[in-house]
């Protein structure tokens, strides 16, 4: 019987441990028809289709070693069992609520039966005196469940907290909003949606500083230009005088001083040591990027094509 290669290229890459790759096989028909039919199955799980393949390599390994085409090799993604562990939970649990809402409340009321079970007398009682989230118990003024809900990126869980009246603005020991938050840890899905629910793109923190400064210090481009659509106020000054156009000299980022000198950033607003963001660029010294800022600092936005 003639050898007959495989009609396709396959590749391994979503499998996980034993790191190997396979070439395009040159084999028997029989061989290329027991491939074919295990990755026809859509088998879910990365064990299921490890032992398949291990199954068709011992199938060819009794017939002798195939002659291989020269082909890409394709190296897998290589991951740990405990990744694969917590994504097939994730899949379970997101899964579990398919097929309807008949479904999904019988998996409700199941789940609910078995977590009672496993509660004892006391856990019970806590359980039963919270029908919604009790605020005042889950969260401190340091950690603020609503500033932890948005650098977690809970969106779904913040507005049912803003249905029940939470405070959209509302701020931690430090000062900090959930939009400060959320930019520092830039999360920019929560930092759109909390704009567009009326976040307060001007509220200081307790050094007065705005989540546009924070935007800047962390360079966080596409931020900065969404905070300036939302009409946030680029000479906005900290406790110690620091505009946004300060932090983005300080911090050398060039595209984000030519945004924000083109949107009306004032270059010579002077901190509390009386300088201005040209100063703080040549007191960096004589390098490349010294000379660059202090030119971009000079002539933007007269020449704002530069």
């Amino acid at each position: 019987m003639s050898a007959t290669p495989l009609p396709w290229r396959f590749s391994l890459s979503s499998l996980s441990t034993p790191p190997f790759a396979l070439p395009i096989l040159r084999t028997s028909n029989n061989v290329s028809r027991s491939i074919l039919t295990i990755f026809s199955l859509g088998l879910s799980n990365r064990r299921t289709k490890q032992i398949g393949i291990t199954k068709c390599a011992a199938a060819m390994s009794k017939r002798g070693s195939p002659q291989t085409e020269k082909g890409v090799w394709e190296e897998p993604d290589v991951g740990s069992e405990e990744e694969d562990e917590e994504k097939d939970w994730e899949y379970e649990t997101e899964s579990a609520g398919c097929g309807g809402v008949a479904a999904e409340e019988e998996y409700a009321e199941r789940l609910r039966g078995e977590v009672e079970e496993l509660l004892t007398q006391e856990e019970r009682s806590i359980l039963e005196q919270n029908e919604a989230p009790d605020v005042s118990k889950i969260s401190t003024m340091k950690w603020g469940l609503f500033h932890t809900l948005a650098l977690s990126g809970q969106i779904p869980f913040m507005d049912k907290l803003l249905e029940q009246g939470a405070d959209i603005d509302s701020r931690d020991q430090d000062g900090f909003t959930a939009l400060h938050k959320a930019v520092i840890g830039k999360k920019e899905t929560v930092i759109c949606h909390l704009l567009r629910k009326g976040a307060n793109p001007n509220a200081k923190d307790k050094d007065g500083a705005t989540p546009l400064h924070y935007a800047v210090q962390v360079g966080a481009f596409q931020t900065v230009k969404l905070l300036i659509k939302y009409k946030v106020d680029v000479n906005a000054a900290d406790d110690e005088g620091w505009t946004p156009l300060h932090l983005s000299i300080q911090s050398r980022c060039r595209d984000i001083a030519k945004v924000l000198l083109v949107n009306g950033a004032d270059k010579t607003r002077r901190n509390m040591d009386g300088k201005t963001a040209l100063d703080l660029s040549l007191c960096y010294g004589k390098d490349f990027k010294s000379y660059d800022l202090a030119k971009l600092v000079k002539l933007v936005p007269a020449d704002s094509i530069y």
